[in-house]
């Protein structure tokens, strides 16, 4: 049965049930970075750097925001790219008619001035702030930056402006010498952090540069630092916390479960799939996109029809008849 089949009720009760586990709606406000993060995925809306034709104009950003807020959606995600390339992102964000939404700002950072040089936006809830190193060599090497204390002077700055920062780290071959540090760094600032194994964008055989990183090598580290707390089943993969005098660290171990549901049935990238059902996620491009891999289930927003309908469709098809889900463990490949 397709989602537009399913009686309106039905469609809710998956909607709820994408909710209640943590399901996200990721909207791209731009393509647009100014790093070059060898794994970025853009919201699946091309390689960075490619001329990414944005159909989608603030306005219906917004609306399709607030239709997401209006069925009682959890979180969204406001990423890219990176948001704060685009100039009227504070104007566009408190546009939102967020409700008891929670409004989450994915970035890098960087361009920290276009919220800390104006009064606090206060539709934000939370900064997601990518640290994936401190050292000045990955840095430059694997996501084309250039000062990694440029980027912690920015954390502080949008955290000393009012802001609930957050950090993310998308753990791999590539840094993960270097997690300790993070870690450490994080914990001293008192700045929540949640780490993550890397997740693929493609299906391309050295993605993981020979090798996948099991996040559970740092399960030690994270022992050391703060005290275990519980682990909880999540769309995406379970997720353990650690609690730390000021703060609290997250890892999120695919290998130990990700989501396999009715949409996944068939998929032919499965053995490479690295988070199962995690979220809705929109481009500028127009194009929902239900998961990474399975461009074949890609669709494009019709603006002649309801963005609610839409939503419902697009979700209730991802959930699927959820007493069929289930949680698979085992590293991607």
């Amino acid at each position: 049965m397709t989602a537009q089949a399913l009686a309106p009720d039905d469609r809710l009760a998956r909607f709820e049930t994408f909710n209640a586990l943590g399901g996200k709606f990721r909207v791209a406000v731009t393509g647009v970075c100014n790093l070059r993060c060898f794994f970025c995925h853009n919201e699946a809306m091309g390689p960075m750097g490619a001329r990414i034709a944005e159909v989608l104009s603030a306005r219906q950003l917004v609306a399709i925001c607030d239709a997401y807020a209006a069925l009682g959606g959890r979180q969204i995600n406001i990423t890219g790219g990176e948001p704060m390339a685009r100039p009227d992102l504070p104007e566009l964000l408190q546009a939102i008619d967020k409700r008891t939404t929670r409004l989450v700002l994915n970035s890098n950072g960087l361009l920290h001035e276009r919220l800390t040089a104006i009064p606090r936006v206060t539709a934000i809830d939370t900064i997601l702030v990518s640290l994936h190193t401190l050292d000045d060599g990955v840095f430059a090497r694997d996501l084309g930056g250039k000062s990694t204390a440029q980027l912690t002077r920015a954390i502080l700055a949008l955290r000393d402006r009012g802001y609930h920062v957050k950090l993310n780290l998308s753990l791999g071959p590539h840094n993960a010498d270097g997690v300790e540090t993070v870690v450490r760094w994080a914990s001293a600032q008192g700045l929540d952090l949640k780490i993550i194994a890397l997740v693929r964008p493609n299906s391309e055989p050295d993605f993981y540069h020979g090798r996948w990183c099991d996040p559970a090598q740092v399960e030690a580290l994270l022992d050391a630092v703060g005290v275990r707390g519980e682990t909880r089943e999540q769309l995406g993969g379970r997720i353990t916390e650690w609690r730390a005098e000021r703060s609290t660290l997250e890892l999120k171990n695919i290998a130990r479960g990700r989501l396999r549901t009715d949409f996944c049935r068939g998929c032919l990238h499965e053995r490479q799939c690295g988070e199962g059902i995690y979220g809705l996620r929109l481009g500028v491009d127009g194009v929902a996109k239900p998961c990474l891999l399975r461009s074949e289930r890609f669709s494009r927003l019709d603006v002649a029809r309801p963005w609610r309908d839409q939503l419902l469709d697009l979700v209730a098809s991802m959930v699927g008849d959820f007493d069929n889900a289930r949680f698979d463990t085992g590293a991607p490949e």
